[in-house]
């Protein structure tokens, strides 16, 4: 045995296919099975897929046998539900410490800003600069939790080999003169509490000799513990359930938007709704906006804010009395060590805070505390007082954290005042500049304080026109001077350089000593000068009066009364100031008020419990979003939780939009688990977002945050990712690890959309879409930057034709066809047909490769808005996977973008989409799109289903790099969402009465061919429960084609099963069919290898099957002649259809077809195909090949259908021509005409009834334009004189068609006497769900 396999390849890294057939009473079978894995493992196979057939007396059991270096090995029936766990070698460990790993050199070609670039490649592959593009190996390593390893493992990379980099490859190598080696980069992260090595080895050296070498293999060693430890966890510590203080009581929300001390009367108390008043406490936790990362402290949950209770003279909390509190606004300080200057920084999400107040909790109250007994040592007059100027309302790319404010063009200077009147003569004033410029040439800012300049600020040139390069140049800088006098004021002018330059201003913070002086309004202090170990300082506060008092508030939760003094005018107080001290001096009566937000209803997100899944909606979605979650506790058995924006802001951020808050609320769940299992799986977004996550302009959607890059003036390096709310671990963050959940996206901003995404999904999970659609898979590769795009299709493709051949792929290729040119540019209307067509007809999955924006795809604009909305395939939605550019940004609330139109639209589309929100690279892209590839038809660790979507893209985003191209991937779909995999195995048994495991029958032209088969269940037993229908696809040899090289250059040669010879359906009984055909005489007449697909279904279970060994060639010599073409009738939605009526701008093409030998559909004769001719009233016209929709009908081959859906057609009178071949190549051809007319109104044709005249009853018929819609109609009757004497109704009639009836009448009137002879009027009126309305009216005659 072992020589059937020995040669088999030297390329470790090559996907290897063999087939084995194994008697199942062989002894110990599975031995034979790891020694086959064994093999390939020992020779560094990085993959490799064994076929196995256990062969019975009575059937066989097939099997693939897949091994990859990503997963475990395993084995599974047709990649279903049954698996059979061999052995684990989670990346190729065999609990051992030393991985082997080889090394294959390629090639691949990239584009690049200027040009297309070749440059080495090999699967696991990484470029960790994008500038030289020189590979690193990259792979992700899981370490077991049983105490084998330290905390942090030792890992070695050690037993390098290699060679030298030929001349050929030196030429590949970019950036070399400057060339530093790099040394390995080995992180650790945890992903749901276990450890992974995230090893990145380069691949490319400098020698010793200063020549190039490249990596060609090497070992992996994991250090083990010197001592084992007990089993351990890496997740972080677990957190005991709570219940949320909102979980009881009766809640109010206030908000304010600045900081200061705050009054709220009992009166204002009492109009809350709140009663028991004395027991009055408030809860928040401040203005302060949540950290980024994990490592850092949040609070979790309110926490209670101290009041100060004004009681007045009698001491009880009534009429006339208030209290007072402490509030942090959205604007908060903090002290920046790196510049040495106070900042001022504003709440990135809300623009007021909020609090939470109650009477059903224990009460806090503000202490007074007394002065320092200690003698003191410093006094203070003179206090740290700091503004910023800033404000944030232009980002340069639309993307990221960094706003900028003023803009310097056509005004180029600008004053700023401030407030800063009381300067303390001779001490510094600070001016922190940050600004900004787009400009080709260097330019400068000059800042002056109270007309002294302090100096310029130099900002260098950008690339005007380059998307990869800066949109703007930043520079900042702190400038000191001597305040002496005077009211601060800020000129900031900008050194235009040419009209076409521009400055921004990011901030201007001030720094400066000021004069403690109080002035009437509420003064917030601080004296840095005064902190020192042991130093008790009075402060002295000029110009007060007896009733400041002054608070200390450097803990926000815990502030205190201080007991001052008042003397002349002067309020004076000792502290100890050891440490940095924040004061706030206020009087009363003058205290701030707060806005009343409304009451707060109980919640509890906190003791929820352990969920599955996790929904976050905003509050127009919550009917939506819970309904979906019904959808999946019902149909999948989660544990399902639904939470509103505001209530996860109220528990999580203190009632204020915060991004953090959804992240914290997962990490909530996650730490509380106790085991793995527990922890959540998938999160959905459900509703759009925005990169402006602040402002609440005018259709802005910012529905729920967005997570934003920091930097904001380079596309590439600026973006936006849903995966921060996945990163869960407590050394993650921003865009900092491994995703632990699934997290998608519904990019809803109405309640329309919201209603007719939840419909898609509804339909999609209710079996009632099944159809051989889903064994389609389609790959679409554009023809830019040296077939790159196009290559890298066909080889996903290949892979799963190699590892799931059940499945049926079509390749459209750019190259393939014929391009056109015009003065609008190159255009490919042939691979827009096919694209449309191919959404139409229903596929399981489109993959596109290639260059692309938010309106369209690719430069010749193959795939654009409109085509989106003119698809009609509610039925059929696949998934949509796009490598390129920024097709699915979602949080650009100016435009809708094609890839969100495609999840939006409520008449077709897809159900999810796996695609890009911002510029990406190539090679990276590859890299996610073949992980996701590799993983779509895996079933899950406990190998019980396949991966949900939110499983998929989380798998696939872990394993493609450190990088952060992958964080502009995002799922826009339901997470929990589990496609549409089929249960049952599906084979042909025999042919023409031939077993197949024997020598099976020759297909031959105009043989009359006999195929049999069975359905399977996952254990190989005949499914004998199942009875339904079997699609039947027989197809001819593989076709090489060769593309056009329409941009010049090189073709390409890629192959794909592109002729039909048959397709058809036949009747399973009890789990087995049969179906006979005519083969065309139209076949490649050389012998070669076939293919057979089967698609099954019983209306609650799908099964599928393929067979590759048919041979099909040569001519069979048939007595039997046939000299007629087939029969045709053509009709336009429904079999109802007159020729000449009316349609909308996207009818569906009915074609039956009848033929004693059946139908050609091969493709293979010139001229022979089944086509579709339609020539548009300016006489255009447009061909359409329809071989590829024909299908037969049940156990038949003499009769068929098409579907084939037309759309986007402008108004005005078409004609269609329908030519139609035989197998014996006879042909026929059937013209209909019709008319489209408008689809912005109802319109009303050919109203009539039959018979006419009538004695005992007739039927009324008429046409209209919208078949789609539901309508009321009314069919009202008169007599000569106008009388109304009878009237039809029928609520809501629905034809799908443009021709509605039979509607039949008696010819009674209203009270069911029968009308009298004569002449009578009839007028319909119809009126559609939409809104429109028409009517028509004719004459019939009554014969008694």
């Amino acid at each position: 045995m072992k020589n059937s396999w020995e040669n088999i390849g030297s390329c470790p890294n090559t996907l290897i296919d063999v087939t084995i057939v194994i008697p199942i009473a062989t002894k110990n079978f599975l031995n034979i099975l790891l020694s086959v894995a064994k093999y390939f493992v020992d020779n560094n196979y990085e993959s490799f897929a064994v076929f196995i057939v256990l062969v019975t007396r009575k059937s066989k059991i097939k099997f693939l046998f897949i091994c990859n270096s990503k997963i475990n090995l395993v084995m599974c029936m047709f990649r279903r539900t049954f698996f059979l766990s061999l052995l684990c070698i989670s990346n190729g460990i065999f609990a051992q410490d030393t991985l082997e790993r080889a090394i294959c050199w390629n090639y691949r070609q990239v584009p690049t800003a200027q040009a297309e670039q070749t440059i080495l490649w090999f699967d696991n592959a990484v470029y960790t600069n994008p500038q030289t593009m020189i590979p690193s190996y990259f792979e992700l390593i899981p370490i077991e939790n049983n105490g084998a390893y330290n905390s942090t493992p030792d890992v070695l990379v050690a037993d390098e080999q290699w060679v030298l980099v030929a001349n050929d490859e030196m030429n590949l190598l970019q950036g070399v003169n400057n060339f530093i080696n790099e040394s390995v980069d080995c992180r650790t992260a945890i992903q749901r509490g276990r450890m992974m090595i995230q090893l990145t080895v380069p691949a490319v050296r400098l020698n010793s000799d200063n020549k190039f070498e490249k990596l060609v293999s090497f070992k992996i060693i994991l250090k083990r513990a010197e001592k084992t430890n007990d089993e351990r966890s890496y997740a972080p510590a677990r957190l005991q359930v709570k219940s949320s203080v909102l979980s009881s009581g009766s809640w109010v929300r206030v908000s304010v938007r600045e900081g200061g001390v705050y009054k709220i009367s009992y009166n204002d108390l009492q109009s809350y709704g709140l009663s028991n008043l004395e027991n009055v406490s408030l809860w928040g936790n401040g203005g302060h906006c949540l950290p980024y990362m994990n490592s850092e402290q949040a609070p979790d949950d309110l926490n209670p804010i101290p009041i100060l209770m004004s009681k007045g003279d009698d001491g009880i909390f009534n009429q006339g009395d208030y209290i007072l509190f402490y509030a942090e606004g959205p604007k908060t300080f903090s002290y920046n060590a790196t510049m040495d200057m106070w900042e001022e920084k504003s709440h990135p999400y809300a623009q007021q805070i909020s609090y939470f107040i109650t009477t059903s909790l224990p009460q806090s109250t503000i202490e007074t505390i007394e002065e320092s007994a200690a003698p003191l040592n410093r006094t203070a007059n003179s206090y740290d007082a700091f503004l910023t100027i800033e404000r944030n309302d232009t980002n340069m790319v639309k993307s990221g954290r960094e706003w900028f404010g003023d803009v310097f063009d056509l005004t180029t200077s600008r004053t700023y005042t401030t407030d800063l009147s009381l300067p303390v003569v001779g001490l510094p004033l600070k001016v922190w500049l940050r600004a900004a410029a787009r400009s080709s040439v260097a330019s400068n800012f000059t800042v002056k304080a109270n007309t002294t300049t302090l100096g310029t600020l130099p900002l260098n040139s950008v690339v005007i026109g380059d998307e990869y390069a800066d949109v703007v140049a930043v520079s900042e800088q702190v400038y000191t001077s001597a305040l002496n006098e005077g009211n601060l004021t800020i000129e900031l002018t900008y050194s235009k350089p040419n009209s076409t330059a521009t400055g921004l201003l990011d901030f201007i913070t001030i720094n400066t000593r000021q004069q403690l002086k109080y002035n009437g309004s509420q003064l917030i202090f601080r004296d840095k000068q005064s902190v020192g170990s042991g130093n008790i300082t009075e402060f002295s506060i000029l110009n007060s009066n007896q009733n400041v008092q002054v608070w200390d508030i450097t803990s926000f939760n815990h502030p205190y009364r201080l007991n001052s003094r008042y003397s002349g005018g002067v309020v004076a107080f000792k502290q100890a100031t050891d440490t940095l001290r924040h004061f706030i001096a206020f009087e009363p009566e003058k205290a701030k008020t707060v806005t009343f937000v409304g009451a707060v209803a109980n919640q509890n997100i906190h003791g929820a419990g352990q969920p599955d899944f996790v929904i976050v909606a905003h509050p127009l979605f919550m009917p939506q979003a819970q309904e979906l979650a019904q959808l999946h506790r019902s149909l999948d058995g989660l544990d399902v939780v639904v939470f509103s924006t505001d209530e996860v802001y109220n528990e999580f951020s203190s009632g204020n939009p915060d991004l953090s808050a959804i992240r914290n609320m997962m990490r909530y769940f996650y730490r509380c688990a106790a085991t793995t299992e527990q922890q959540p799986k998938y999160l959905l977004l459900f509703g759009d977002g925005s990169y402006d996550n602040l402002s609440d302009r005018n259709g802005n959607t910012n529905y729920i945050l967005t997570y934003q890059s920091p930097r904001s003036i380079n596309k590439v390096g600026s973006f936006q990712s849903d995966d921060y709310f996945g990163l869960l671990d407590d050394e993650e963050g921003e865009a900092v690890g491994l995703l632990d959940v699934g997290v998608g996206r519904l990019p809803v901003s109405t309640t329309e959309q919201a209603n007719a995404v939840l419909a898609k999904i509804q339909h999609y999970v209710s079996g009632s879409n099944t159809g051989d659609w889903q064994s389609k898979l389609c790959f679409i590769g554009d023809d830019e930057d040296g077939n790159i795009h196009m290559t890298d299709a066909n080889t996903l493709a290949d892979y799963l034709s190699t590892s799931n051949p059940e499945y049926n792929i079509q390749k459209i290729f750019f190259d393939a066809y014929r391009q056109e040119s015009s003065s609008g540019g190159a255009s490919y209307p042939e691979v827009t047909n096919a694209i449309n067509t191919t959404v139409n007809n229903g596929v399981f999955l489109v993959n596109y490769t290639g260059h692309g924006n938010e309106r369209w795809l690719a430069h010749e604009k193959v795939l654009m808005l409109s085509d989106v909305s003119s698809w009609k395939n509610t039925k059929q939605l696949p998934l949509f996977v796009t490598a390129t550019c920024e097709f699915s940004r979602f949080d650009d609330y100016h435009l809708t973008s094609t890839g969100e139109q495609i999840l939006l639209s409520p008449d077709g589309g897809g159900i999810a989409l796996v695609s890009t929100t911002r510029l990406v690279y190539s090679s990276p892209n590859f890299t996610l799109n073949y992980k996701f590839i590799n993983n779509l038809f895996k079933f899950n660790e406990d190998s019980t289903s396949h991966y949900r979507l939110g499983d998929l893209i989380k798998i696939s985003k872990n394993l493609s790099g450190t990088g952060n191209n992958k964080r502009n991937f995002t799922l826009l779909g339901d997470p929990a969402l589990m496609l549409r995999y089929p249960e049952l195995g599906a084979e042909i048994t025999s042919i023409n009465g031939k077993p197949v495991d024997e020598e099976a029958d020759t297909l031959k032209a105009l043989s009359v061919a006999n195929l049999s088969g069975r359905i399977f269940t996952p254990i190989g037993q005949v499914a004998s429960d199942f009875s339904g229908n079997a699609t039947i696809t027989v197809f001819d040899k593989k076709s090489e084609i060769k593309t056009l090289a329409n941009d010049g250059g090189m073709p390409m040669t890629f192959f794909s099963w592109d002729n039909v010879l048959y397709k058809g359906r036949a009747i399973v009984n009890n789990g087995l069919f049969s179906i006979d055909f005519v083969v065309p005489k139209d076949i490649r007449l050389s012998f070669g290898t076939g293919r057979i697909s089967i698609f099954a279904d019983d209306l609650a279970r799908v099964a599928m099957g393929y067979n590759e060994s048919v041979i099909v060639g040569g001519v069979f010599n048939s007595p039997y002649t046939d000299n007629e073409g087939p029969e045709i009738d053509v009709y336009l939605n429904d079999t109802l259809f007159n020729g000449g009526g009316i349609s909308d701008s996207s009818p569906k093409l009915l074609i039956r077809l009848r033929d004693e030998s059946g139908i050609n559909t091969s493709g293979i004769g010139i001229g022979h195909d089944l086509t579709a001719t339609l020539t548009s009233p300016g006489g255009d016209e447009v061909n359409v090949i329809l071989n590829m929709y024909y299908q037969s009908e049940p156990n038949s081959y003499q009769e068929g259908y098409v579907n084939y859906q037309l759309a986007d057609l402008s108004e005005g009178r078409y004609w269609l021509s329908v030519k139609a071949w035989d197998t014996y190549n006879n042909s026929s051809e059937k013209i209909i005409s019709f008319v489209v007319v408008g689809a912005g109104n109802l319109q009303l044709e050919k109203f009539y009834s039959y018979p006419n005249p009538f004695s005992e009853g007739t039927s009324f018929y008429f046409e209209h334009n919208m078949p789609e819609d539901e309508f009321n109609l009314t069919i009202q009757i008169f007599d000569v004189a106008g009388r109304l004497v009878s009237t039809i109704t029928q609520s809501q009639a629905y034809s799908g068609g443009y021709r509605v009836g039979p509607i039949y009448w008696n010819g009674t009137d209203s009270r069911g006497s029968r009308l009298g002879r004569g002449i009578y009027i009839c007028r319909l009126s119809v009126k559609t769900s939409s809104g429109y309305a028409a009517s028509l009216q004719h004459k019939l005659v009554i014969l008694r």
